[in-house]
């Protein structure tokens, strides 16, 4: 018999190599058996009619008869027991060349040709039943047999086509993990933290620890704005330089800087520069006046009043600001829709009631987003809803809106700036107060005012601000630049270029029992 036990044609090639190599080594060696065989048979029956004829006074045709069956009787019981072995090596030698144990891949290969095990069965029967042989014995192989027949070609289709439904869930699931592959590298992070390679193994000793640090940022901003911002993806790609650190919103760089990766920075701000040396730099986030610091100097600078910052610390905090500086762009359609589904019963009414008859829900988002944009938490969602469904039948513009809504939220927005019982304001003078009164005009398409100035003016504006600002600033003043319900908006969008964290507050967004202290003013 063949057994042939590979699929591919390189590998039927192979297979069948090895076996009829093995095949001619084995051939070999039955035929030697054979010839042997033969051999003995000759000597034994001319040695016998010799020695007949000899030595017991037997004719010549007497002994021939008696030494011709002995000899005959001797081959068989002989040869029967070589043809065991042959046919054992036969079995073994088909096995050459396939993969696997020999008990399987001779019963998968008698597998395949059942008729051959049913015609053995039928002979082995039919042996059976001549007289003299052992009927029980070849009854019994028989019976084994014919079974085989059936019932193995049957076990095999069922593993083949288990192997191929294997296979082809197999397939399908690697083209489901090529095709989310795909669609992973096309979606672009919405907050995506790089950090350079030698940077990166002073910031991410433990990978896990930073991850904890960043998913307690998140939590902290869900709890201060009213919504989860994005993941942030952490990455250390290779062509970033090796201490450069880089955050991208939406794909797009919105902060990066290179420190060093071996030192502390202290922060000194409009104070006296530290004694010791150091590498005069900026601090990344809040752009204050900072020295970068050997760590043999940590000790002396903390007795010294300083407080040393180590590079994950300045990463992190520079990623807090990026993130909170781009709340508006983080605050998608789907955040905004989680949120109204949290809703409660009653305001889910009054949600249904403005949207979308009054205003729609992408009008909704961009009410939202004005307030992020100023850092205004949208926490307190159902008082937001009250102002919109106040103001919105009067007026579709989101501006407006988000303004009327501020003045709702002003017991909330004041609550933030307070220091020491009043909130510190810098007023816009009369002047000023004057020139921004008589640049608002009515917008002729309806639905509020229009800002008709001249570019010159606002060049102006921008520089005696920037300088007022800068002075109370460099003193360690925390306060907020007050103007009136008009011209809130527009301070606002000129201030921001310079102070983008600067709170610009309207006299009508000052809640009850809320003292103002007044710095100075912009005249």
């Amino acid at each position: 018999m063949v057994f042939i036990a590979c699929s591919t044609l390189e590998k039927e090639a192979s297979c069948e190599t090895h076996w009829v190599e093995s095949m001619d080594g084995a051939s070999k060696f039955v035929r030697g058996d054979a010839i042997a065989g033969i051999i003995i048979l000759a000597v034994n029956i001319f040695g016998g009619i010799v020695l007949g004829v000899t030595r017991h006074d037997m004719s010549l045709a007497a002994a021939a008869n008696v030494f011709t069956k002995l000899s005959v009787g001797d081959g068989l019981v002989s040869q029967i027991p070589a043809l065991v072995v042959s046919l054992a090596a036969g079995l073994l030698v088909s096995k050459g060349g396939t993969r696997g144990s020999a008990d399987q891949a001779f019963f998968s290969q008698l597998g395949r040709y059942p008729r051959a095990l049913l015609l053995a069965g039928i002979l082995m029967g039919a042996m059976s039943l001549v007289p003299g042989l052992p009927f029980a014995t070849l009854a019994m192989f028989s019976g084994v047999l014919i079974f085989a027949s059936f019932a193995i070609p049957g076990q095999i289709a069922r593993a083949t086509a288990e192997a191929a439904a294997a296979a082809q869930r197999s397939r399908d699931t690697d083209a489901e993990a090529a095709g989310a592959s795909v669609k992973d590298q096309l979606r672009a992070a919405v907050i995506e933290l790089s950090i350079g390679r030698q940077l990166a193994n002073a910031v991410m000793p433990s990978h896990e620890e930073l991850a904890q640090r960043v998913t307690r940022i998140r939590l902290k901003f869900a709890s201060s704005y009213g919504f989860v911002v994005p993941e942030i993806k952490l990455s250390s790609p290779l062509d970033l330089s090796p201490r450069r650190y880089q955050i991208r919103i939406h794909g797009a760089a919105a902060a990066s800087a290179e420190i060093p990766a071996d030192e502390r920075l202290i922060i000194y701000g409009d104070g006296p520069k530290p004694d010791f040396p150091g590498t005069e730099t900026v601090e990344p986030a809040y752009g204050l006046p900072a020295m970068w610091i050997s760590p043999s100097y940590v000790e002396e600078a903390s007795r010294s009043g300083f407080s040393p910052i180590d590079p994950a610390s300045i990463v992190l905090t520079h990623l807090s600001e990026t993130v909170r500086n781009n709340l508006a762009q983080l605050f998608s359609y789907r955040d905004m829709q989680a949120l109204l589904e949290g809703l409660d019963p009653e305001y889910r009414k009054l949600l249904d009631e403005i949207c979308p008859s009054v205003i729609t829900r992408s009008g909704l988002q961009a009410v939202l987003k004005l307030l992020l944009n100023e850092r205004v938490t949208i926490r307190n969602l159902n008082l937001i809803l009250e102002a919109v469904s106040e103001i919105a039948p009067h007026s579709r513009r989101p501006e407006q809106i988000a303004e009327h809504v501020r003045i709702r939220l002003a017991a909330q927005i004041c609550d933030e700036l307070v220091v020491n019982g009043a909130i510190p304001v810098i007023r816009l003078g009369a002047r000023w107060d004057q020139a921004f009164h008589e640049r608002l005009k009515p917008d002729p398409r309806g639905g509020g005012t229009e800002f008709d100035v001249d570019p010159a003016m606002v060049e102006q504006f921008a520089r005696e601000a920037v300088g007022v600002i800068r002075k109370h600033m460099t003193h360690g003043d925390r306060f907020a630049l007050l103007t009136t319900p008009d011209a809130r908006p527009y301070v606002r969008m000129i201030i921001e270029r310079s102070f983008a964290m600067l709170p610009v507050l309207s006299n009508l967004e000052i809640a009850r029992g809320i003292e103002l202290r007044v710095l100075g003013s912009i005249s």
